[in-house]
């Protein structure tokens, strides 16, 4: 059977591969025991957020995550980001694709907490912040120290062909129309006096906006390449050693051109690279 697998898959590979997808699709199914299936993972394996478990990291992003389920069930909280990927959404179905998401979370949870135990500013900053979804599992390792401080920097408009500089990005024209910086100050109003909000397109914004001379962490989901760099040429040499950089969109297809920037960018730097499976990318700064 073995050898059989094997010759398949080498004269085959494609073949070999839909069969691959197919049998774990039907066994797992079969099994009944998905532990979670969204955003292009599946796994058997159990989840770091399972209720049983007691190191920290888990419990602090169950507690978190706990938090804003109940917000975003109550309406407290508007994904509107979702609610317009997927329109038509019922509070459900929005719920459904938030949880989709848990991964994502959880390494923005992990990468957040890794750096502010081992950093000193206690800042962080995040480029393409769209409701707060995601800086929300930041924000609450970082209002641990009462001089925290989160600079959030987003236009809140429709994307416009300025930023958009290579033929992918250029497909992106137009989207998040329905961004409201309104809305995302209602979503984290509990965190006010930490946040800074820089409302306008990188790089222009940099020139107008209360920056941080140092910062901690540096989460960046912009969907574009160039306001990518421009992101990391300002805020990189700002970042502390042992600081962390969190690159959304690294491992994405059509993010590609971002994906080429960023390696680019840490090629002679001193720094640790890991990329997850979710497709985002966490760089650790190991250089004065």
């Amino acid at each position: 059977m073995q050898k059989f697998k094997k010759y398949i898959k080498k004269r085959f590979p494609n073949f070999y591969e839909i069969l691959f997808i197919f049998y774990n699709f039907i066994l797992l199914r079969r099994k009944n025991n998905i532990k979670f299936d969204g955003l292009g993972l599946r796994t058997s394996i159990s989840v770091p957020w399972d209720r049983i478990l007691k190191n920290k990291t888990s419990v602090g992003f169950i507690n978190v995550k706990k938090k804003l389920d109940t917000k975003i069930r109550s309406k407290e909280f508007t994904l509107s980001i979702i609610e317009n990927y997927y329109s038509n959404s019922s509070l459900d179905d929005t719920f459904d694709h938030y949880e989709e998401l848990n991964f994502r979370h959880y390494v923005i949870y992990y990468s957040s907490l890794l750096a502010f135990e081992n950093t000193e500013s206690k800042n962080a900053v995040e480029c393409g912040s769209a409701d707060g979804m995601g800086v929300y599992f930041c924000i609450s390792n970082y209002i641990k120290d009462k001089k925290s401080k989160i600079y959030l920097y987003d236009s809140w408009e429709t994307m416009r062909d300025k930023e958009l500089k290579t033929e992918k990005d250029l497909t992106r024209k137009g989207d998040y129309h329905y961004l409201d910086e309104k809305i995302i100050k209602n979503n984290l109003e509990e965190f006010s006096k930490f946040i800074i909000y820089n409302k306008g397109f990188i790089p222009e914004t940099f020139e107008k906006s209360k920056n941080p001379d140092n910062l901690s962490w540096l989460h960046i989901d912009l969907n574009s390449s160039m306001p990518t760099l421009e992101s990391l040429k300002f805020f990189y040499p700002r970042l502390e050693k042992n600081g962390i950089i969190l690159l959304d969109d690294y491992g994405f297809d059509q993010y590609y051109d971002t994906k080429i920037i960023a390696e680019n960018f840490f090629e002679n730097k001193k720094v640790d690279f890991l990329q997850f499976m979710t497709g985002q990318a966490m760089i650790i700064k190991r250089e004065l």
